[in-house]
């Protein structure tokens, strides 16, 4: 198993991933690399907010929007003390501890997707898998993102 020292740049959007962005009167050449910025900006904000919590950088995300709809897919999430937990038959709880952590965070998530997007959060809805390593974060959007420049920081 590697570990990585910082976080890992987030994946580029599926291919087939759509971003609304008409409202900006942008060409589709700016459109498609602003799309790209905005998914990997909120690849890398759900990523910070990961490893603020678990202390850990080996998560990667992939975010792909459509319409008003962001989802973010984050992979090898679990510390070693989760995976040893999982390891040893005690999965239920951790993904006990992730749910509580998801409704503890969501003000966080919902936050920094409406930060990026220029647009209200309506929806959040979150889920963890053990195996494979997978969780996903769910947004649905007030509509499609205003903006699909990463601005304000991560």
């Amino acid at each position: 198993m590697s570990t990585r020292t910082s976080r890992p740049p987030a994946r580029h959007p599926h291919p087939g991933a759509q971003l609304q962005d008409e409202p900006l009167g942008r060409s589709s050449h700016s459109g498609a690399r602003e799309a790209a910025e905005l998914t990997r900006a909120i690849s890398d904000a759900i990523i910070a907010l990961y490893t603020t919590v678990y202390g850990q950088s080996r998560t990667t995300a992939t975010t792909y929007i459509n319409d008003n709809v962001v989802v973010c897919v984050l992979e090898n999430m679990f510390s070693e003390h989760e995976r040893t937990l999982i390891d040893e038959g005690s999965g239920d709880e951790v993904i006990d501890g992730r749910v509580a952590f998801q409704t503890d965070a969501e003000d966080e998530f919902t936050a920094a997707v409406e930060r990026l997007t220029q647009r209200r959060v309506v929806a959040f809805l979150s889920a963890n898998q053990t195996d494979p390593d997978v969780a996903c974060e769910l947004f649905f959007l007030d509509g499609p993102p205003l903006s699909t420049t990463a601005g304000g920081g991560v």
